[in-house]
């Protein structure tokens, strides 16, 4: 599991690596905000947590010795490059990534 926060701290998200959303918080100064906008920044929070807690995963199994072919077949994310890690929005996850669709369905 992990959590991802908005800038202001104002909307956190703990998510599992799948980005299963266990808990929202949403601050009351987020509620003036359009319903809309906020489900897109909580479902980009999800995909946040979801890489972050993906990434502790993988480094989790790869510590007990599981190989990279095997993690490659889990679909677990793979450390970025440093040149991915400058993404305007701050967010390490591109829109096009998509680990959350099960619950989205």
């Amino acid at each position: 599991m992990a959590v991802a926060s908005s800038r202001s701290g104002g909307l956190r998200v703990r998510a599992n690596d799948q980005g299963t959303p266990l808990e929202v918080v949403i601050e009351q100064s987020e509620m003036r905000r359009g319903a809309d906008a906020l489900a897109r920044d909580i479902v980009a929070l999800c995909r946040e947590a979801a890489r972050t807690a993906g990434l502790a995963r993988r480094a989790e199994l790869a510590r007990a010795g599981v190989g990279g072919r095997v993690l490659g077949y889990m679909g677990l994310p793979e450390p970025a490059a440093p040149q991915d890690l400058s993404c305007p929005s701050g967010s390490s996850v591109a829109d096009d990534a998509d680990p959350v669709q099960s619950w989205l369905r």
